[in-house]
Protein backbone atom coordinates (compact mmCIF):
# COMPACT_ATOMS: atom_id res chain seq x y z
CA UNK A 1 0.00 0.00 0.00
CA UNK A 2 1.43 3.53 -0.60
CA UNK A 3 -0.12 6.74 0.63
CA UNK A 4 1.32 10.02 1.02
CA UNK A 5 4.86 8.48 -0.79
CA UNK A 6 5.07 5.91 2.17
CA UNK A 7 5.38 2.35 1.39
CA UNK A 8 3.62 -0.33 3.55
CA UNK A 9 4.59 -4.01 3.20
CA UNK A 10 1.69 -6.53 4.69
CA UNK A 11 3.10 -10.45 4.35
CA UNK A 12 0.09 -11.66 5.70
CA UNK A 13 0.28 -15.24 6.31
CA UNK A 14 3.20 -15.56 4.56
CA UNK A 15 6.75 -17.12 5.37
CA UNK A 16 9.80 -15.56 3.87
CA UNK A 17 10.72 -16.21 0.04
CA UNK A 18 13.09 -15.08 -1.42
CA UNK A 19 10.93 -12.68 -4.24
CA UNK A 20 10.78 -9.96 -0.96
CA UNK A 21 14.44 -8.79 -2.16
CA UNK A 22 12.37 -8.12 -5.45
CA UNK A 23 10.03 -5.91 -3.63
CA UNK A 24 12.19 -4.71 -1.46
CA UNK A 25 13.73 -3.08 -4.40
CA UNK A 26 10.91 -2.14 -6.09
CA UNK A 27 8.50 -0.67 -3.80
CA UNK A 28 10.85 0.14 -1.52
CA UNK A 29 8.48 -0.20 1.77
CA UNK A 30 9.11 1.74 4.75
CA UNK A 31 7.21 -0.73 7.34
CA UNK A 32 6.82 -4.37 7.32
CA UNK A 33 3.77 -6.06 8.66
CA UNK A 34 5.05 -9.58 9.27
CA UNK A 35 4.19 -12.57 11.51
CA UNK A 36 6.55 -13.99 13.63
CA UNK A 37 4.64 -16.61 15.70
CA UNK A 38 6.41 -19.85 14.11
CA UNK A 39 3.56 -22.00 14.00
CA UNK A 40 1.14 -21.27 10.82
CA UNK A 41 4.05 -18.54 9.48
CA UNK A 42 7.33 -17.25 10.17
CA UNK A 43 9.19 -17.54 13.28
CA UNK A 44 11.23 -14.53 14.30
CA UNK A 45 14.79 -15.98 12.66
CA UNK A 46 12.90 -15.91 9.32
CA UNK A 47 11.49 -12.57 9.75
CA UNK A 48 14.34 -10.97 10.35
CA UNK A 49 15.69 -12.68 7.01
CA UNK A 50 12.58 -11.49 5.56
CA UNK A 51 13.15 -7.92 6.64
CA UNK A 52 17.13 -8.09 5.49
CA UNK A 53 15.56 -9.17 2.00
CA UNK A 54 12.93 -6.28 2.07
CA UNK A 55 15.49 -3.48 3.17
CA UNK A 56 12.90 -2.51 5.52
CA UNK A 57 14.32 -0.74 8.94
CA UNK A 58 10.67 -0.41 10.56
CA UNK A 59 8.57 -3.75 11.72
CA UNK A 60 5.57 -4.32 13.19
CA UNK A 61 5.30 -7.88 14.13
CA UNK A 62 1.78 -9.67 13.95
CA UNK A 63 0.24 -13.06 14.61
CA UNK A 64 2.05 -13.99 17.48
CA UNK A 65 1.21 -14.59 21.31
CA UNK A 66 -2.77 -15.32 20.63
CA UNK A 67 -2.92 -18.81 21.68
CA UNK A 68 0.10 -20.84 23.29
CA UNK A 69 1.49 -22.26 19.74
CA UNK A 70 2.40 -18.80 18.74
CA UNK A 71 5.76 -18.96 20.71
CA UNK A 72 7.61 -15.93 18.90
CA UNK A 73 8.41 -12.57 20.34
CA UNK A 74 8.68 -9.20 19.07
CA UNK A 75 12.25 -9.11 21.35
CA UNK A 76 13.21 -12.19 19.83
CA UNK A 77 12.90 -10.42 16.42
CA UNK A 78 14.61 -7.26 17.92
CA UNK A 79 17.81 -9.27 18.87
CA UNK A 80 18.07 -11.02 15.24
CA UNK A 81 17.17 -7.62 13.75
CA UNK A 82 19.35 -4.92 16.07
CA UNK A 83 19.80 -2.54 12.85
CA UNK A 84 15.33 -2.86 12.36
CA UNK A 85 13.58 -0.90 14.68
CA UNK A 86 10.65 -3.82 15.99
CA UNK A 87 7.17 -1.42 16.96
CA UNK A 88 6.51 -3.33 20.17
CA UNK A 89 3.08 -2.67 20.19
CA UNK A 90 -0.17 -3.72 21.18
CA UNK A 91 -4.13 -3.99 20.56
CA UNK A 92 -5.42 -0.97 20.16
CA UNK A 93 -1.68 0.90 19.39
CA UNK A 94 -1.22 3.16 16.43
CA UNK A 95 2.23 3.20 14.45
CA UNK A 96 2.72 6.44 12.52
CA UNK A 97 4.46 5.81 8.94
Amino acid sequence: MRAEGKSVYFAGDTCVFGDMALIGRLYKPDLAVLPIGDYYTMDPEQAALALELLSVKRCVPCHWGTFPPLVGRPDTLQELAPDVKVEMIEPGDTVAI
